[in-house]
């Protein structure tokens, strides 16, 4: 049995921490896990549910709350505190004996690049991020590039979006593999025949509030179906990072526009029965998304899809046959996509049974699994 050591930064329950929980508590008898966290937060409190063995080993909110894009002499005192961070981490890696680890996140990569160093295991970083503008700025994005060639001796990637973005030599050790869906799978209520004739409908967004998401482009379509009190527009998801000002953009947006069709629910726990009671999921990602982990859980439920034509999303929908993929940040478009698929439900009905035969052929835990547990063995067997 390996025992692989996995690293974080954060313990929001954030899109690259569901998909950590869903590997981990999926990964059966072959690994071992050790998570080490830099803070406690629900990630740390659902994984001790499962009787996870975790560690929270603080780190400074300052460090843990920096801006990625922060070029400063403040930067080199935090990359400095990271420093000093993994080597406390790599007494406990050695304490463990761990024989590889694994970082989640771009902050646990820098730091656990020096535990792992210091602890001579193999180091794999698994990026979730779009390595590029304008998600980074050109500076700190060539560094992570250049960085990923040196310190790690893999590099796992959350889609071929996320790995080409990384600009990585061939002679690298990589691995795509998917986020993927960690429940059974069952057929969702409202594509049964006898749901399939409403009078009302929900459209329904779920995402952490952040510009990047682009709910805002929701909220501009959704003024376009106004005095339409058939269709509603339910935002689900809450500021995590930082990012109370966008929230506030966007209540004063609904404000300012009557949009009275909109909810903003805020944090859902249960996103599954949330989206059973949904009939379209729009994804609006105005930058490139890494991956896109909540469409496929879309799919899984039986939603119809409309997402950005950039990045993840890419490899997730089939235009046509899943959902639809548009130009990111074009409110129109996106209203007249929502209007296609309402005013067309044999079209819905279908794409529903294909995102469900699509995520049960392609996305789901057992495949990611396995991929994950071949490549610790081959990359230790070669370290």
């Amino acid at each position: 049995m390996l025992r692989v050591a996995y690293l974080d930064h954060t313990a929001r329950w954030s899109g690259g921490e569901v998909a950590l929980y869903n590997l981990i508590t999926n990964m059966g008898s072959e690994v071992s896990p050790l998570v080490i966290v830099a803070e406690e937060g629900a990630l740390v409190e659902r994984l001790r549910a499962k009787r996870i063995d975790v560690r929270v080993v603080p780190l400074s909110d300052k460090v843990r709350n920096r801006n990625r894009n922060a070029v400063s002499f403040d930067a080199l005192v935090g990359a400095f505190e990271l420093f000093t961070y993994g080597k406390r981490i790599s007494k406990l890696l050695k304490e463990e004996q761990v024989a590889c680890v694994h970082t989640n996140s771009l902050k646990s990569a820098f730091y656990g690049a020096v535990a792992a160093k210091l602890a001579g295991v193999p180091l794999i970083w698994h990026i979730r991020d779009h390595i590029g503008a304008p998600y980074l700025k050109p500076i700190v994005a060539s560094a992570i590039r250049f960085m990923s060639r040196m310190l790690p001796n893999g590099v796992i990637a959350n889609s071929n979006s996320t790995l080409d973005a990384l600009q990585l030599p061939k002679s690298k050790k990589t691995l795509v593999v998917y986020s993927a869906f960690a429940q059974k799978l069952n057929t969702p209520s409202h594509v049964l025949p006898m749901k399939r004739q409403k009078k009302s409908y929900i459209i329904l967004l779920v995402g952490r509030l952040a510009e990047w998401k682009g709910q805002h482009i929701l909220l501009e379509a959704a003024k376009s179906f106004l005095p339409d009190s058939q269709v509603e527009f339910w935002l689900a998801g809450d500021a995590l990072f930082g990012e109370d000002a966008y929230k506030q953009q966007l209540l004063k947006q609904m404000a300012d526009h009557h949009l009275y069709n909109v909810k903003l629910l805020g944090h859902v726990d249960d996103i599954q029965a949330l989206m059973q009671k949904a009939d379209i999921l729009v994804h609006t990602s105005i930058t490139p998304e890494p991956f896109g982990q909540v469409i496929v859980e879309g799919m899984a439920a039986g939603l119809p899809v409309i997402a950005s034509n950039e990045g993840g999303p890419k490899e997730t929908v089939v235009p046509g046959e899943t959902g639809l993929l548009i130009t990111p940040g074009d409110p129109k478009l996106l209203a007249e996509s929502i209007r296609y698929l309402l005013e067309n439900p044999e079209v819905r009905i279908r794409m529903s049974e294909n995102g469900l035969k699509r995520v049960e052929q392609h996305f789901v835990i057992e495949k990611t699994v396995t991929q994950i547990t071949h490549y610790y063995a081959g990359l230790i067997a070669n370290a």
